[in-house]
């Protein structure tokens, strides 16, 4: 039977957005947010573990000793059993209105739409990080919605639990590949795909970022780029996206806390994109760019 590390910290409500930042940039796959406390759990089947959990301590002492109102000691750190885990999770999540037009809601609780125009997007929220309550997810599904007119050829980068992947099914746009880092991130993301209709012709693919997307694909041009990611990966996908876009084509990415905004909206520019309207959330922030019709090449 598989167990899971639950690990608890001690984070005032108004330092938590920052701090589940600085987890996700650890390795923690995913942040639980609670009345002022954060938490993370690990799976002791994966090799690791023990190492990213001293990590995320180590990160926490560093910003208690520049002087935030954080606990590095964990206030609870015990050991799940799977069932365990899967109530925990249960218990956590419910169905959520992330923007008018799409509700996230969990394989396992039964939901009724409030309006007609209410999209239901079914996750497992153990599965992967990106359940669309975190706000980067959020910023991006109202992305999407701006910017989508139908039928785009779309790369979803790192797509995690697929929650993007499939919203974009609903909105309209034609062939969508997503990639996630390997085979068992690939099947995570499969089994919720599956869980929506919607979604049922996207193609998953193992790659590092963009690096392994089947030439047969990109070999035409790409309409529209999501990327929902830690920050410290942004960077060398520009490029990437840049080689495949087409002229015209737009890059929708966040993941992008506070430090870092100036430094990607910088390396975004100067790869020649066009930063069409900058969306934040608390700390977090995310861009709608578009590559000109004249850029050159």
């Amino acid at each position: 039977m598989a167990t899971y590390q639950e690990v608890t910290w001690k984070v005032p409500a108004e330092l938590q957005d920052f701090v589940v930042s600085v987890l996700i940039d650890l390795g923690a796959d995913g942040v639980q947010q609670g009345d002022q406390k954060l938490t993370i759990y690990e799976d002791q089947s994966k090799e690791g573990w023990q190492e990213r959990v001293q990590a995320y301590q180590i990160g926490l002492r560093l910003l208690e000793e520049q002087g935030l109102a954080v606990q590095s000691k964990p206030v609870g750190n015990e050991a799940l059993s799977s069932t365990t885990f899967e109530n925990e999770w249960k218990n956590y999540y419910h169905a959520s209105r992330i923007t008018n037009r799409f509700t996230v809601v969990p394989k396992w609780e039964e939901y009724q739409p409030e309006q007609a125009s209410e999209q239901l997007i079914v996750m497992d929220p153990d599965k992967a990080f990106g359940t669309g309550t975190h706000p980067t997810t959020a910023l991006m599904l109202q992305a999407l919605e701006t910017v989508v007119r139908g039928g785009e050829k779309t790369i979803d980068v790192g797509t995690g639990s697929g929650v993007l992947a499939v919203a974009a099914k609903y909105l309209g746009v034609g062939e969508l590949l997503a990639t996630d880092i390997d085979a068992a991130a690939v099947q995570t993301a499969e089994e919720n795909l599956a869980l929506n209709p919607v979604a049922k012709d996207v193609q998953v693919v193992a790659s590092d970022l963009m690096q392994d997307v089947p030439t047969d694909f990109i070999n035409t041009g790409i309409d529209l780029v999501l990327a929902n990611i830690l920050a410290d990966v942004i960077l060398p996908l520009i490029p990437q996206v840049r080689q495949v876009l087409k002229k015209g084509g737009l890059f929708l990415v966040s993941g992008i806390y506070d430090d870092v905004e100036e430094e990607i909206e910088q390396a975004l520019q100067d790869a020649g994109f066009v930063i069409e309207q900058k969306m934040q959330s608390t700390t977090w922030h995310a861009f709608i760019c578009r590559l000109p019709e004249d850029v050159t090449a």
